[in-house]
């Protein structure tokens, strides 16, 4: 694809052109900025981790932040922690990105609104280019974890590990103590899904956005307590009212039965006249 080519796309389908740019033997970021000479060291070689086929260049120098850094190609890691990082679904991924022909590396426009191709030619080329997005991703991904401080956690407990609420922290200890500070006591085997003596499981999500990322990511948890709850009301009501009508027979019965024991013999109730 041309400069000029690549550059319409930031603009009109950024996506598109973050997912074409990481599958490059030389990615040019969203500033287009970056040339092969950024992928190599002062003596004009490759770095040791530097491009092959399927490699990322970590470069010896540039800004550790959480974008712009030449280590994710400057592209946001917030965008690159959205992407699938393994061979078949970089391939599927690939396979679904639509450009002007002018622009497409192939002429399929199988399914394609009039005047759009597939970018990329199926076969060698897609597989190539998987396989080199999908290590970019996953190293991408690592860089990203180990320099960017704040990130989501996800606590995790029951047998199963289906329960777990979200928190902001540094480090999966931070997030332990999140948790054990601010929720641990809340938690105990009266809660739904929670079982004794298991332990919580801590799992690293991404980097954190907003503290109100955790309001939407704590939602579904939420959202499924309240209806357990609304259900278990209803559950409660059903038994009282079970209670109070099962009580009422009891006592009528018992009563029934202690005038039949004091009438018994009294001659209460038969006809004199007989």
């Amino acid at each position: 694809m041309k400069l000029r080519d690549y550059k319409t796309l930031l603009t009109t389908d950024k996506k598109a052109a973050m997912l074409f740019d990481l599958t490059e033997r030389f990615p040019r970021g969203p500033t287009t900025k970056l040339r092969a000479r950024d992928y190599k060291g002062v003596d004009g070689e490759l770095l040791s981790k530097g491009y092959s086929s399927a490699e990322v260049p970590f470069l010896n120098a540039g800004p550790k932040s959480a974008e712009g850094s030449t280590q994710t190609a400057g592209w946001n890691p917030y965008d690159i922690f959205e992407l699938e990082d393994d061979d078949w679904r970089c391939a599927q991924t690939l396979r679904g990105i639509v450009v002007p022909k002018d622009m497409a590396m192939s002429a399929d426009d199988w399914r394609c609104d009039e005047g759009m191709a597939k970018l990329f030619k199926e076969g060698a080329q897609i597989t190539r280019r998987a396989r080199r997005m999908a290590k970019r991703v996953r190293m991408a991904k690592e860089w990203v974890r180990e320099n960017i401080g704040t990130a989501v956690y996800q606590i995790s407990f029951g047998w199963r590990q289906r329960e777990g609420v979200f928190v902001h922290a540094d480090s999966e200890q931070g997030a332990l103590k999140q948790y054990e500070l601010f929720m641990k006591s809340a938690f105990n085997e009266y809660c739904e899904g929670w079982d004794k003596g298991e332990d919580v499981n801590v799992n690293y999500i991404r980097p954190a956005k907003t503290p109100l990322e955790l309001m939407t990511l704590n939602a579904p948890f939420q959202e499924r307590y309240r209806n357990s709850i609304e259900e278990k009301r209803k559950r409660i009501e059903k038994l009282q009212k079970e209670i109070e009508a099962m009580d009422m027979a009891e006592q009528i019965v018992n009563i029934y039965a202690i005038n039949m024991v004091a009438t018994w013999g009294t001659g209460e109730g038969d006809d004199t006249n007989v």
